[in-house]
């Protein structure tokens, strides 16, 4: 974070426009925040007495940040020269009262067996150009690197409701969506410097998943909602057949040996991986789910 920090602070200083940046530390561990605190020399440097939670946090921002964009980058991105100005560019012949999506990709030099799980579901799911996303540009939202207006974000805050890890970009896409507001995908990339074990990798994607159940639930299986994410689509067609008892019952079954596959780190297994999600969804939803 400090690299990227003190790099976009460089741009900044480049660029002919008004800009801050702003850190806000998430009550980090100790070692962390030692080091985190040299962020001040480039920008305002807040810490929290509590961590607060991923949605919690981004709206706090508003608290802080002066301007009427606010780019929000995840700590772990790694940030190619001319990101802020390819952005300003971007705002300056389409000043929306929006989100701009600059996207996100993956270093091959970051794949080997014990973070390949993570590596090619980033490359396969997540690593797509503009045009690509801009087909569905509202479920193609993420938060690791994107710019909204404050207007926006003031309007549409992001549910507090969501503390743990994962899907809080989903529901914000589909809020987006609802108000119509206007979203612009630029290909306009950051790395993801710190690519997750297979391990870390999947119980991240666990807890994603209840998260997704409990936001299904608040949102009592509102169909627009569901179409915007494949995995409650598919959940949707199996309990529509009244399948998803015998398709919890054969995960359960088979679960040791779909986690042991996807812990070697063989193959690229994105069928596999996505039939362990749907079964941590039914899990949630219709059985007795994991803490």
């Amino acid at each position: 974070m400090r690299a990227t920090a003190k790099q976009l602070w460089h741009e900044m200083e480049s660029l002919n426009v008004p800009s801050e940046l702003i850190c806000i530390d998430d009550h980090s561990e100790e070692r962390f925040a030692i080091t985190n605190r040299e962020l001040e020399r480039w920008g305002q440097y807040i810490v929290l007495e509590e961590n607060i939670g991923r949605a919690r946090i981004r709206n706090l921002f508003l608290k802080y940040a002066k301007y009427d964009y606010l780019l929000f980058l995840d700590c772990d991105s790694i940030v190619e020269e001319g990101l802020l100005a390819r952005y300003a560019d971007a705002i300056q012949h389409e000043p929306i009262k929006g989100v701009f999506c600059g996207g996100r990709v993956y270093d091959s030099r970051s794949d080997d067996r014990e973070h390949h799980l993570r590596y090619i579901y980033g490359v396969k799911r997540e690593s797509h150009n503009a045009t690509e996303r801009s087909r569905h540009p509202y479920r193609s939202f993420m938060t690791n690197n994107f710019i909204v207006h404050r207007e926006v974000l003031e309007a549409i805050p992001f549910d507090e409701r969501i503390s743990r890890y994962g899907h809080e970009d989903t529901l914000f896409g589909y809020r987006l969506q609802q108000r119509g507001t206007p979203i612009r995908h630029l290909d306009n990339p950051v790395v993801n410097g710190d690519v997750e074990s297979n391990e870390e990798f999947m119980e991240k994607t666990a807890e994603g998943v209840k998260n997704l159940a409990e936001i299904y639930r608040w949102m009592e299986g509102e169909r627009a909602f569901v179409e915007q994410v494949s995995l409650l689509r598919f959940y949707e067609r199996i309990r529509h057949a009244r399948l998803n008892g015998m398709v919890l019952g054969l995960f359960k079954v088979m679960r040791p040996a779909v986690e042991k596959r996807l812990l070697s780190g063989r193959g690229e297994n994105m069928p596999l991986f996505a039939f362990y999600k749907l079964g941590v969804l039914l899990e949630c939803l219709h059985g007795k789910s994991r803490s």
